[in-house]
């Protein structure tokens, strides 16, 4: 996967969420479940864990358990747990565009996607109300036939506009009948604020008809901005990068990536520093997507030292801990920096938790694992070995161990990468984690030397 997120908590005051058997997991293959599914007449569950974040299956694992969930689980869906990270599960969340991990996704029994939330939670209200959204959507005008009509040479503009948006409600790609809108479009409609607005809140690619057509008249495109608001424009900026990324990467077209990342760079405005590491993000990620490994493996090592090896571990942490003191005061970070507080009595916000080692920690993770996978170069290991074990800095768990122990193991230091091991399964049986059996699979063949 491209991304990891971290996991979430929801803070409310209500009672503690019960414990109970909850959702059944199919235990066969993925193509079982989706049979079952058609057979019954339900929709599948898709849940994707990521071994280096161990407190997140954990956290999904509590909301799975409610009794809730269960019942609504029981009688919908067809459910499916899996790894995303790698075998079957990463071949999933690259065809779905699963963008993050851990992550859940709703489908209908064709295998299109309804509904998607990213990360993890152990409030079982968020996965039942995604369920509900994910049935309400079912009972709609189905993906599968405007996909149908557009195949057929619909051109409507009605059409258009409702596929389009589709795709976009569930994080597809929709460049191709968007570029088909905008071309069918006389030249007059092009310059409507209605018209405009509706291309901006697609994310055209960098680059393409729509984003020309856009940007072009810089007063309507600056008023734009200004109209969504400092919040959504971020959001919008995010997925104008993460569409054109995804397209440079399946075309290995080197110029959009480039592109792409300019774009990235100049949403920083005046923030030089962070536009010049955001723009090597883009073009990092893409090296990674069309497995240039050298290109990649030479900018991550200048990225990850330089954005996440910098910063003193009790520095981030200390961030924490003033975080948590201002949501003990009612009080929340937003996404500008800015303090808010519930709008209403009892209102219910989901939150990081630890946001700041969060993301230090899934960073480094992350980078590590795509090192020990990708080199057996000494000097590129020892650069994961180091972000590795910064994270074990933060805190001790059974995925980041297990990704310290892979990389000791490519490194030839396999007794230390056993003892690692080792721990890394006493960890997380002691938390009755799903995520044991990959863990003393990987024991077994570190033993055999087959891993």
């Amino acid at each position: 996967m491209k991304l990891v997120y971290p996991f979430l908590i929801v803070l409310a005051l209500m009672p503690g969420i019960l414990s109970a058997q909850g959702i059944v997991f199919e235990k066969g293959s993925w193509a079982d479940a989706v049979k079952k599914a058609k057979k019954e007449k339900k929709l599948l569950f898709l849940h994707f864990d990521n071994p280096g974040c161990g407190a997140c299956g954990e956290v999904a694992s509590t909301a799975f358990n409610s009794p809730l969930t269960k019942e609504k689980f029981a009688l919908n869906f067809v459910s499916f747990r899996t790894d995303g990270t790698t075998g079957i599960g990463k071949e999933l969340a690259e065809r779905l565009e699963q963008e993050c991990t851990p992550s859940s996704v709703y489908l209908d029994a064709d295998e299109n996607p309804l509904v998607r939330y990213c990360g993890s939670t152990s409030f079982d209200r968020i996965y039942l109300e995604k369920a509900e959204e994910a049935l309400t959507k079912n009972r709609e005008r189905p993906l599968k036939v405007m996909a149908d009509a557009y195949a057929k040479g619909d051109r409507s503009s009605a059409l258009l506009r409702q596929y389009i948006d589709r795709l976009r409600e569930l994080d597809l790609s929709n460049t191709e009948p968007l570029e088909a809108y905008v071309m069918s479009l006389p030249a007059d409609s092009l310059q409507s604020g209605r018209v405009l607005r509706f291309i901006f809140e697609q994310a055209p690619v960098v680059g393409s008809k729509a984003d020309s057509v856009f940007r072009r008249n810089y007063p309507k495109m600056d008023s734009l901005y200004k109209a969504v608001g400092w919040n959504k424009a971020v959001e919008l900026n995010n997925r104008i990068t993460g569409n054109s990324l995804r397209k440079a990467i399946k075309e290995k077209n080197v110029v959009l990536a480039s592109r792409t990342a300019f774009f990235r760079q100049r949403t920083f405005s005046n923030d030089y520093k962070n536009g010049l590491a955001a723009r090597d993000w883009v073009l990092m990620r893409y090296f990674r997507g069309v497995k240039d490994t050298l290109q990649y493996l030479r900018l991550a090592s200048d990225y990850y030292d330089k954005q996440y090896m910098t910063a003193r571990v009790d520095s981030v942490q200390k961030l924490d801990e003033l975080e948590s003191q201002r949501r003990m005061r009612g009080e929340f970070t937003g996404p500008d920096g800015t303090i808010t507080r519930p709008s209403k009595p009892g209102q219910m916000l989901q939150v990081m938790a630890f946001p700041n080692t969060q993301r230090f920690v899934s960073a480094l993770n992350q980078a590590a694992m795509d090192f020990q996978d990708l080199t057996r170069d000494p000097v590129y290991l020892n650069k994961a070995l180091s972000w590795s074990k910064r994270t074990l800095e933060y805190r001790e768990d059974g995925g980041l161990m297990d990704t310290y122990a892979r990389v000791l193991y490519r490194l030839g230091r396999k007794e230390e990468a056993l003892e690692w091991q080792t721990k890394a399964v006493k960890k997380e049986k002691e938390r009755n984690s799903p995520m044991v059996a990959s863990l003393e699979e990987a024991l077994k063949k570190m033993k055999a030397g087959t891993l």
